[in-house]
């Protein structure tokens, strides 16, 4: 075996040495072969395997709490864009909620009878009936022209001066009516108690659907009495109390308050309904879209009627917002 030292490397070529050393094995016949010179990819491998000095490693710098969004600050109008333009398209839905109903008092009362602020009952359990009256009228009762007297004294008698909605303060409001007593044909005078008998009025309002507001047993405000009795007059006394003269032409109010509508209608529209339409001229050209009828009935008024020859039919008294219609 030779005793050839290897190469040193693989970029180094035989020494001297190793060359005089080749040729005497050569010759000696039992030589091991010429060095060999290391291959390209033995000189590649070596090469790799040299380490080269790394550079030190530089500490990372803490970002800052504005850098990620000035970074992303482009990204995010362009998204912004994509977005604005999809809704212009209709291409994303978007929820919509109805808004709020406003708060508003009750324009009506129930569908049942209830107790009234200020006195008597409305007549909701009767919504919706046709020809319903608290007092049982006489027939031709609520036609536009009642029919004739009897007698020529008429008897007492009673009529609407006024009708329609008050507005208060609060937003809400009522139906007020005034009333009208007159006593034609007889100078006798009528004294009607403050409490109507102890049965206070009756209002019925009837549409093309039946009733839409009525109640019973209402109070009546009695300017007369209020004049009286700031004066320090002595009040009149009847079987049922004080008493009120309504002679001459004297009369009342009676409010109807907003419970006494039945359900789905306010005093206002109702009040405007009452009105019957009319020409340029002022003059009725048909009867107003719903019919209002109060009736009360008084002790004093049979007996002024029997005084007169005239049936007392009961002491009750009605009027109607029908009127006669121009004729041409």
């Amino acid at each position: 075996m030779s005793s050839l030292p290897p190469a040193q490397g693989p970029d180094e070529s035989p020494s001297d040495e190793q060359w005089e050393a080749f040729l005497r094995d050569a010759m000696e016949g039992g030589g091991a072969g010429a060095p060999r010179e290391a291959s390209a990819r033995d000189r590649l491998a070596a090469a790799r395997r040299v380490r080269r000095p790394r550079r030190p490693r530089q500490p990372r710098r803490p970002r800052s709490a504005t850098a990620w969004p000035a970074a992303a600050a482009p990204w995010i109008a362009v998204a912004a864009v994509v977005v604005f333009g999809a809704f212009q398209l209709g291409l994303i839905p978007v929820p919509r909620s109805s808004p709020p109903a406003p708060a508003a008092g009750p324009a009506s009362g129930p569908a049942e009878a209830v107790s009234l602020p200020g006195g008597g009952t409305s007549d909701g359990d009767r919504c919706g009936t046709k020809g319903y009256h608290h007092f049982p009228l006489p027939a031709g009762a609520t036609d536009v022209e009642p029919p004739a007297p009897a007698s020529p004294a008429s008897g007492p008698q009673l009529s609407l001066s006024h009708y329609g909605y008050a507005a208060d303060p609060d937003g809400e409001g009522d139906i007020v009516i005034g009333l009208r007593f007159t006593t034609p044909g007889t100078k006798k005078p009528l004294q009607v108690s403050r409490a109507l008998g102890g049965e206070g009025a009756a209002v019925e309002i009837e549409g093309p659907d039946g009733l839409v507001a009525g109640a019973h047993g209402l109070p009546v405000i009695w300017p007369s009495a209020a004049r009286a009795s700031a004066s320090g007059a002595p009040a009149a006394s009847g079987a049922s109390g004080a008493s009120v003269d309504v002679s001459d032409g004297g009369g009342g109010e009676i409010v109807v308050p907003a419970e006494a509508l039945c359900p789905g209608h306010d005093g206002d529209s109702v009040a405007r309904s009452l009105v019957p339409p009319a020409d340029s001229t002022g003059a009725v050209t048909g009867p107003p879209p719903y019919r209002l009828v109060v009736s009360l009935r008084d002790p004093a008024v049979g007996t002024l009627r029997t005084a007169l020859g005239l049936p007392a039919g009961g002491g009750l008294l009605s009027a109607v917002n029908l009127v006669p219609v121009a004729r041409s």
